[in-house]
């Protein structure tokens, strides 16, 4: 298994609620966005990486709803491991 096989492991969210980030280590995000969670704090904080770019940074849980569908999940990962492979190959 490769690096694709782990990340599935991890909380995958979608956006539900656009977030403005207010501190450096925050991240924007907006509805539909999809962010992979590293951890969660219990002040009701994820940090995660937003898929789109790679940006990584922390967000309110309220603006998230946890992705369960497996699908769905691997579907993204195989996107971002799409869009992985694009910039690497510049």
């Amino acid at each position: 298994m490769g690096a694709c096989g782990e990340n599935t492991a991890l909380t995958q969210v979608e956006i539900i609620r656009t977030y403005t980030a207010k501190q450096p280590d925050e991240l924007s995000l907006q509805v539909a966005d999809v962010v992979l969670v590293y951890q969660t704090v219990n002040d009701g904080w994820y940090e995660g990486e937003r898929l789109r770019d790679g940006e990584r940074g922390w967000f309110p849980m309220e603006c998230a709803k946890e992705i369960t569908c497996r699908a769905t999940l691997e579907k993204n990962m195989e996107r971002m491991g799409r869009l992985l492979a694009l910039e690497t190959n510049v």
